[in-house]
């Protein structure tokens, strides 16, 4: 409070320091001079309160209202100053005039001026550029209507965008300015983002999902709907939608990775799952998105993302773990080089080679490369990469962590979408194999000389029956050149081999079986002989093929019908000895019995027959056993002679014997014998003699009296004048033991026979021509057609 006039001041000097010092505290000028002058001057100098003292009954009642007034207005307006120094927004106020009046500490620094150069200044100064805006016609309608209003204004002045709040007043009106220039900014890039990510959306081919997880609300777009075969129209906006239609094995991996996301563990959601379209087959589905609102407890507000069906990209994902895992099994080396020839990729039998695992392969420098400078004087590699050559096989030696190998190799140079992407490799290792060939080789050099040189013929036909090779034995056995036998059917050569018959054979048996046939092969000149096959089934270069191992087995088959004949003649000597011997045994025993019990002498007379009987018996069987087939060597012999001299020898020998075994005839011929044979052949004379001795016998035991020895255009005869031998017992004759007459053995006929055989011919029983036994022997060598002494095999 103040009085106008004092002695060292007055009102206004005081005023302005007041003002220095202490701001807007409020000031009462009470003055005893009045006057208008005074009145209005102290109002221009910012006087609050002006009281004179002469004016009314109480002036001291006035200046205390006064004083009342102005400390209850202070507290008011500095509470709203302090207000609105605090608030974040710019606030002024402009009176009617739309001069400044106030703005706050916000205010001033948004406009970057001082406040003091603001007040009293006109808005539309302070911002020309505003003038004749909508901002400006909607301040002024504002301060006309009473009404506050809220609008956007850019102030080109400041470069901002603001909004303003207008609240028009009694005196003017108040404005609360905000600054949005950065979230017009972000708007702007937000809707030039949305823009760009609505075209990327719709070039991408992915749905899009917007969630509320306060309220599990959850916005579906169109391709979203349409990816699982609906329309939008058919799903409800909630997280079920979404959470029924994912596969019940992968739904638990699709929420481990949300609460991650949302427990802040990643930046960004996502994951893979299988989903259920409408007509229930199943989808897999890429699933991204992100938090986009938060709540002030860092608790997710709103998360947005996308869906992408991803089912062929692992369709192909499965084809190439497929690919990758045949790649792995597969028991070649397989890699890819890059242009330095260093691998890029490897598969886990290469890593087994260097000893380590595909990882740590990858970037290394392969061998292979420096190998194949080594030896062939060039870089094919290089030929490789730039595009000389397409692709290089080989087989060359390597050094290797797990040793030395020797590989074939197979380098293709890789092209896709038109460059060079590196050079595939294969490689096998066939180190055994080739050591193996090289066995081999020397193997087949060795049978190759064995199946030219072996002594037995073989051949190897397929599973038809055609000959595809034979070895020299065969040729000069059948007497074909080769390229004769080579063609042939195996029944071409085998004459005993069904067709049908051998196929039967040939394709019952397995790999490597062996089975043993006997058969008889033909020549080429017609003649057959028997042989001994062994067929063995044996692949030949993935081809079934049959060799077969044949001997002549004439000689065998000869030494077993000797062998058969042999035990033949045994088991006859096994029936003389049980049987025929036996006989005359018993009857000697009988007669000894008789002549001790009776003293009769005359049982030792058929005791003596008895025994003749049996010497005669043992000595036909004797020669069976010692004579048999055997010969002695051939000579020419003069039939007629022999046959002379053995009748002489048998009918008038000196002592009176019969040379053949027969019963003393006391030198009175029994059979005449008439020698007409002038012919010689080639015989053993003592085993014809044997042999005419017998059949001489033979006609004397059943009654013949002369004998006739004679010749045939290929061998003799012998013909008596006996009873002869009925035609249903020719057979008979020559077996061992078979006789008609009460004296004979039963053997002479068989041994004629054996001795004829052993002599290579052949004897036949007819009848002769005056209706006696007629032996005809064939097949007889005469010395003009034969050597003149032959060694005889047993």
């Amino acid at each position: 409070v103040s009085d106008y006039e004092m002695r060292e001041t007055d009102g206004f000097e005081l005023l302005e320091t007041v003002r220095e010092r202490h701001g807007d505290l409020p000031f009462v000028l009470f003055t005893g001079a009045g006057s208008e002058a005074v009145a209005s001057e102290a109002v221009s100098a910012g006087v609050d309160e002006y009281v004179c003292k002469g004016a009314g009954d109480d002036p001291y009642a006035q200046l205390a209202a006064a004083i009342d007034r102005l400390a209850s207005r202070t507290r008011g307006e500095r509470r709203v100053a302090e207000h609105l120094d605090r608030v974040s927004d710019a606030f002024c106020e402009v009176d009617r005039d739309w001069r400044v009046t106030y703005l706050n500490d916000r205010a001033a620094e948004l406009i970057d001026l001082d406040a003091a150069d603001l007040l009293g200044e006109r808005l539309w100064d302070l911002f020309p550029g505003t003038v004749g805006s909508d901002g400006e016609a909607t301040l002024r309608e504002a301060a006309e209507t009473g009404e506050p209003v809220r609008f956007e204004q850019h102030v080109d002045r400041l470069g901002a965008d603001l909004v303003v709040n207008a609240y028009p007043a009694r005196d003017g009106v108040a404005l609360y300015l905000r600054d949005v220039t950065e979230r017009k900014e972000r708007e702007r890039k937000l809707h030039e983002l949305s823009e760009r990510l609505q075209l990327a959306i719709e070039g991408a081919d992915v749905g899009v999902w917007d969630w509320n997880v306060e309220t599990d609300e959850v916005r579906f777009d169109e391709r979203w709907a349409s990816m699982l075969g609906h329309d939008t129209e058919e799903l409800a906006f909630d997280l079920s939608t979404w959470e029924e239609r994912v596969h019940p094995d992968d739904i638990d991996a699709a929420w481990r990775a949300i609460e991650a996301h949302f427990d802040g563990e990643t930046d960004l959601y996502q994951s893979d799952f299988r989903m259920r379209t409408k007509s229930g087959e199943w989808r897999w589905i890429r699933d991204r998105g992100r938090v986009v609102e938060w709540d002030e407890g860092g608790d997710p507000l709103r998360a947005v993302g996308i869906h992408i069906d991803v089912t062929e990209e692992k369709e192909r994902e499965r084809d190439l773990e497929r690919y990758r895992r045949l790649v792995n099994e597969l028991p070649d080396s397989v890699c890819v080089y890059d242009a330095d020839g260093r691998f890029t990729l490897v598969n886990d039998r290469l890593a087994d080679v260097y000893d380590t695992t595909p990882d740590r392969l990858v970037g290394r420098e392969s061998r292979l490369g420096d190998r194949l400078r080594e030896t062939t004087g060039d870089d094919p590699f290089a030929a490789l990469v730039d595009g000389d050559r397409d692709s290089i096989t080989g087989t060359t030696d390597l050094e290797l962590p797990t040793g030395e190998m020797i590989v074939d190799y197979d380098l293709t140079r890789l092209v896709i979408d038109g460059e060079f992407d590196g050079v595939l490799c294969i490689a096998r290792d066939v180190t055994e194999e080739r050591r193996r060939q090289r066995r081999l080789e020397r193997t087949s050099a060795r049978l190759e000389a064995l199946f030219e040189r072996s002594p037995d013929m073989i051949d190897i036909h397929d599973e038809g029956g055609e000959i595809v090779d034979v070895n020299r034995s065969m040729t000069q056995e059948l007497g074909y050149d080769r390229d004769e036998v080579v063609g042939m059917d195996v029944w071409d050569v085998d004459t005993q081999l069904d067709p049908d018959e051998g196929k039967r054979l040939w394709q019952g048996l397995e790999m490597d079986e062996t089975v043993r046939v006997e058969t008889t092969f033909s020549r080429a000149d017609g003649s057959s002989f028997p042989a001994e096959v062994h067929v063995r089934r044996i692949d030949v270069q993935g081809e079934d093929r049959f060799l077969a191992s044949s001997r002549d087995v004439s000689e065998r088959k000869a030494y077993e019908r000797r062998i058969e004949r042999e035990n033949e003649r045994l088991d006859e000597f096994a029936s003389i000895v049980s049987h025929d011997l036996r006989n005359p045994l018993n009857v000697l025993s009988g007669y000894l019995r008789l002549a001790r019990e009776t003293g009769d002498d005359s049982y030792f007379d058929r005791c003596e027959r008895a025994l003749d009987e049996m010497e005669r018996l043992i000595e036909d069987v004797l020669t069976l056993a010692k004579q048999g087939e055997a010969v002695g060597s051939f000579e020419p012999v003069h039939l007629g002679e022999l046959a002379a001299r053995y009748s002489d020898d048998a009918f008038e020998s000196a002592d009176g014997g019969d040379p053949f075994g027969g019963d003393d005839t006391g030198g009175e011929p029994r059979v005449a014998v008439a020698v007409e044979a002038d012919g010689e052949i080639c015989a053993d004379p003592g085993r014809v003699g044997q042999l005419l001795g017998n059949l001489f016998r033979n006609a004397d035991e059943h009654g013949g009296e002369r004998v006739v020895v004679g010749d045939l255009p290929d061998g003799f005869y012998v013909a008596d004048d006996g009873p002869g031998i009925d035609a249903d017992h020719r057979d008979e004759v020559f077996e061992s033991g078979y006789t008609t007459s009460e004296t004979g053995t039963g053997f002479g006929l068989s041994i004629v026979q054996r001795i004829a055989e052993a002599h290579g011919w052949e004897v036949a029983v007819t009848e002769g021509e005056r209706g006696g036994a007629r032996f005809e022997f064939t097949g007889v060598d005469r010395p003009a057609s034969a050597p003149e002494a032959v060694e005889s095999q047993d």
